[in-house]
């Protein structure tokens, strides 16, 4: 049970977070303003796109610039938080050792080689899913010296955990969209797309059908079959799937047999 001070603090800490306009602001808002209700040692917020983490928006606290680059490219794969995150439908609060026992944790390479490396042995968070994937990762860390998270700490992180889903939320999407702006104005560079192509190629990319893009652009059918059939002779592609796969990851995801130019060809 919080005391009147805490909530007090707590309410102040939502207020500054939801002050914040855009998601720089936003990850050292957070973790800053939650030592002042759950002390720790080192933490970070990354921002997952797809399956990887998105480094250039993901944001770190008191690690050295050695720890973040081990963590990220040596040990991410091998944290013991991925099995919590898989198991888990929505976004949710973990505490490392409620994740593994304690005893066989201390024995995984993550824990020997890094955690306890960098005297970080116990660590608590929230993992952030959106539409069924993980988006976020909000982890903080704490020494041996301490000692490990109290249930306490836990109802914090639980009474954060959706105002922090939605604040992430907010902030992801038009990071989302703005990305992939981006990456269509390269591909249409890269492809010689016409500026019509280039509108057809972001809307298909964001899941709209023929048919609404006939609506949105105001053009008949027929011209959005023809746009969309002068993508996939452009990329060399067979389908919707492709086009997007291409356009998102740089390379065509593999045809089906069937799928020979479908969407130009679909009502």
């Amino acid at each position: 049970m919080l005391k009147e001070t805490e909530w007090l603090t707590l309410n102040n800490v939502l207020l500054e977070l939801y002050a914040q306009e855009d998601f720089a602001r936003f990850a050292q808002c957070l973790l800053h303003a939650t030592r002042r209700l759950i002390p720790y040692n080192k933490g970070f917020l990354l921002l997952r796109r797809g399956d990887a983490v998105d480094e250039d928006r993901s944001y770190f606290f008191g690690m050295s610039a050695r720890e973040i680059d081990e963590y990220l490219h040596v040990y991410y794969d091998k944290d013991y938080l991925h099995y919590f995150s898989d198991r888990t439908p929505d976004t949710a609060v973990y505490r490392d050792t409620d994740i593994v026992e304690d005893a066989l944790r201390r024995k995984t390479e993550f824990y020997r080689q890094f955690l306890q490396q960098a005297d970080i042995p116990y660590g608590c968070g929230i993992v952030v899913k959106h539409a069924g994937e993980v988006c976020a990762v909000f982890n903080l860390f704490r020494s041996e010296q301490l000692g490990n998270f109290s249930a306490r700490d836990l109802e914090i992180l639980g009474i954060l955990q959706q105002h922090i889903e939605n604040m992430l939320v907010h902030v992801i999407e038009p990071l989302q969209q703005r990305d992939l702006g981006s990456l269509a104005k390269s591909f249409a560079r890269n492809y010689h797309l016409t500026s019509r192509e280039s509108q057809v190629l972001e809307l298909v990319a964001d899941g709209l059908s023929n048919q609404e893009i006939c609506q949105r652009l105001v053009i008949s059918i027929s011209t959005v079959k023809k746009h969309i059939y002068n993508l996939y002779v452009k990329t060399q592609v067979r389908s919707r799937t492709q086009l997007v796969h291409l356009l998102m990851n740089g390379r065509a995801a593999k045809a089906n047999d069937e799928a020979v130019f479908d969407e130009a060809e679909a009502m």
